[in-house]
């Protein structure tokens, strides 16, 4: 049967290690690393004290979906009105994270701790998707849609989850230098698959999201088309660098 050993006493404990200067430098270091990353963990500016973001469309739907709901709890209040005291509040806000942040944004720059991107405030209610057609005899003739099981032409390049979150930029707003080399590399492409297209059609579709209710029933969405750009095919295809 073996024995149970004795608790040793405290003469018997080696007594600890004296903190070097280095161990204290270390604790240091570690706890303003620590509150570094936790001031920048606020979020930041970005669009929250961006004027042009607040005025578009999936915004806009939110202040008013948010001042319905005050109003439904009793607080009489206009959506200009809660527009105004959330900028308000906002700026407050950004003026304050910018004072909190400004002694760490040195060592944040240097590792390399920014974020440049941003959360998500909310879903894009008005999304846009690229369509893009050709005319053979004088007919407009579809070749792709978005997630289309019918129009299916370049699925694999266009329905790409990164060219998908490009084509979703169109949707919060038109950068031309963007927008028209696209639609052009499309049209050349789409002039050299189809031999018979007289022109090319390159356009983004506008929607309003529909609620689950609707989506359930079966609607579809109806929209717009916008940002409109046609090509005739055969200048198209003497031109080198198509789409690959």
């Amino acid at each position: 049967m073996s024995s149970i050993k004795d608790t040793p006493t405290d003469e018997e404990v080696a007594p600890a290690r004296p903190l070097s200067a280095w161990d204290h430098a270390r604790a240091a270091l570690i706890a303003l690393h620590v509150l570094a990353i936790v001031a920048l963990a606020f979020p930041s500016r970005g669009a929250l004290t961006n004027k042009a973001a607040w005025r578009s469309k999936n915004t806009q739907a939110d202040f008013a979906a948010w001042t319905a709901g005050l109003n439904r709890a009793g607080v009489e209040i206009t959506p200009q009105e809660f527009e105004a005291w959330l900028w308000s509040l906002a700026e407050r806000y950004g003026r304050a994270r910018d004072r909190v942040t400004r002694p760490v944004q040195p060592y944040a720059r240097y590792l390399g701790l920014e974020q440049s991107w941003q959360m998500f405030a909310s879903p894009q209610r008005h999304p846009g998707e690229l369509h893009v057609d050709i005319r053979v005899d004088g007919e407009w003739r579809p070749i792709y849609r978005s997630r289309s099981r019918e129009y299916t032409w370049r699925r694999g390049q266009l329905d790409y989850h990164r060219m998908r979150k490009y084509v979703g930029r169109f949707a919060r707003g038109i950068v031309p230098g963007h927008y028209n080399p696209l639609a052009r590399a499309l049209a050349r492409a789409a002039a050299s698959d189809f031999p018979e297209a007289e022109s090319i059609r390159v356009r983004l579709y506008r929607y309003r999201s529909l609620p689950p209710d609707r989506v359930r029933a079966g609607e579809r969405p109806e929209g717009r088309y916008e940002h409109t750009r046609v090509y005739p095919a055969a200048p198209l295809r003497a031109q080198r660098g198509a789409w690959p």
